[in-house]
């Protein structure tokens, strides 16, 4: 059980985590649904959905529909991996859901996919949005995130686990909520998101900590560090005219990328400079 955070708890927290985020509309911090149903005074966890759409889905989310009131959820990742402030509060995002898989969040003890028997509409559903974070990441569904949209979802997981000292088993799909939703969609080789993978991922974004805020005494790497660890938290600034504010630091393996990207270029150059003066 936990107090949500409050709007500005949650702007240190992105600030802390380096996460490229902006409000979308000057109220965000107060516009949330009230104390409908249960309200929101206790939290347990976050769940994690797709707009349905590849496009720009901030104003829908913003503002909802008669069928479904506004805001849709507290917070939208977009295809560049932005992170969106929509609304702060209660928020239209849950719907009804399972109590027992209420109560594995709550407690942190399941393991595997969970399985849920109810959803919006159901006479035994719980009300999810009286106890869930909500994010929205901004893709169709029908192909996987964007590499962009997953690295920020890692890190704003991450981010609030930080805060109220959860587990990645705070972390739920919607389709483990409600048996009527199936989102997030088409993970790799599935229909679905694998909730386990992206949960071992969500638990090493956890024990990495903090990247790019310049504390080195915020950053708790898991111990004893494997390669792998070592290796997943290294970052570098990027070459010079290759920054941008989405993507500040870059991993091992993005240099290495962005390396062999030049050099091929470099390489088709030097093709045509050859083929030009006859050279074989």
């Amino acid at each position: 059980m936990s107090t949500p955070m409050t709007a500005s708890q949650l702007e240190a927290q992105l600030k802390k985590w380096a996460i490229n985020y902006a409000p979308y509309k000057p109220d965000w911090a107060t516009h949330n649904r009230g104390q409908r149903g249960k309200g929101w005074g206790n939290v347990h966890g976050v769940v994690i959905h797709h707009t349905g759409t590849d496009g720009d889905a901030r104003q829908d989310l913003y503002a909802g529909d008669s069928a479904l009131p506004g805001p849709k959820v507290q917070l939208y990742i977009d295809k560049n991996g932005k992170l969106w402030l929509i609304g702060w509060g209660r928020a239209n995002h849950a719907g009804g859901g399972d109590p027992a898989v209420l109560n594995h969040v709550i407690n942190e003890d399941y393991s595997g996919i969970l399985t849920t028997r109810y959803g919006e509409g159901d006479s035994y559903a719980e009300d999810g949005n009286a106890y869930f974070y909500g994010i929205e990441v901004g893709y169709s569904g029908s192909h996987e995130m964007s590499p962009a949209q997953y690295s920020t979802l890692m890190k704003v997981c991450a981010a609030i686990a930080d805060f109220h000292n959860w587990t990645e088993k705070s972390f739920i799909a919607h389709y483990e909520w409600n048996k009527y939703k199936w989102d997030p969609g088409c993970g790799p080789n599935s229909k679905k998101y694998n909730m386990v993978g992206v949960r071992g991922d969500i638990k090493h974004a956890i024990s990495a900590g903090p990247k790019g805020t310049g504390n080195v005494s915020e950053t708790k790497p898991s111990k004893p560090q494997t390669y792998k660890d070592v290796w997943d938290a290294d970052f570098m600034t990027p070459p010079q005219g290759y920054a941008n504010t989405a993507n500040p630091t870059w991993a091992p393996n993005t240099v290495l990328r962005w390396t062999a990207e030049r050099a091929d270029e470099i390489n088709k150059k030097l093709d045509k400079i050859m083929a030009h003066l006859n050279i074989k």
